[in-house]
């Protein structure tokens, strides 16, 4: 019996201890996150918008600093902040969020840009392609160029041209106008444009002359 009434004593302590556990699990408070921006740098290129998100902290947000009406406008819907780019330039902007008795705060840097950045451009990728397609009929294994894969950038990077602007190099890195595979495709300057009888995409050109702007790697 004595046995007994300890086992029942133990229980009862046990049950205890779960029961204050539990209620102090239900008690708890779980904080929001903290409030943020999906972004702290944001680049905008003039006359374009680009959207931000807010998130966290205590709803509703606001602005609580415009950036400069000169560069750049901004419009909080909601969890939304919309900037917009007016002009190239520098600046930032302050949203707050809510909580009491001070609110959090969040600074934004604007930059805006008059294009948007440049993306790299790959040579296997996107230039030797145009070659393929365009160039290697005439350029093969005749013409005093040739432009098949594998071969082709060694005929061009820092290479002296031959028929046509004998002063510049077929490609010039780090400068389109005056490299003379740019100036052919766009038919400037050197000679006939090529390729013969017809003419790249605007968007080809424009390749060719950002990778060669870009530096001209053998990417």
């Amino acid at each position: 019996m004595f046995l007994l009434r300890k086992y029942i004593s133990l229980i009862a302590v046990i049950a205890l201890i779960v029961i204050v556990f539990n209620c102090k699990d239900i008690g708890t408070v779980v904080p929001p996150p903290g409030f943020r921006s999906g972004s702290a740098n944001v680049t905008v290129v003039k006359a374009f918008t680009v959207p931000v998100s807010l998130s966290g902290g205590t709803t509703p947000y606001s602005i609580t600093r415009q950036p400069s009406a000169l560069i750049a406008t901004a419009i909080l819907n909601s969890s939304t902040l919309v900037i917009t780019g007016v002009d190239t330039g520098q600046t930032s902007i302050v949203v707050s969020d809510s909580k009491s008795p001070i609110p959090d705060t969040v600074e934004i840097q604007i930059i805006v840009v008059t294009q948007p950045p440049t993306q790299s451009v790959s040579f296997a990728g996107q230039i030797q392609p145009i070659f393929n397609a365009n160039c290697t009929g005439c350029h093969g294994t005749n013409g005093g160029l040739t432009l098949t894969a594998g071969v082709s950038y060694s005929q061009l990077y820092h290479v002296p041209a031959s028929s046509s602007c004998t002063s510049l190099h077929r490609v010039f890195p780090n400068d389109a106008n005056n490299s003379v595979l740019y100036l052919k495709v766009v038919g400037s300057t050197c000679g006939s444009r090529m390729p013969q009888g017809g003419s790249l995409s605007q968007t080809e050109i424009n390749l060719i002359r950002d990778w060669i702007n870009q530096g001209a790697s053998n990417n």
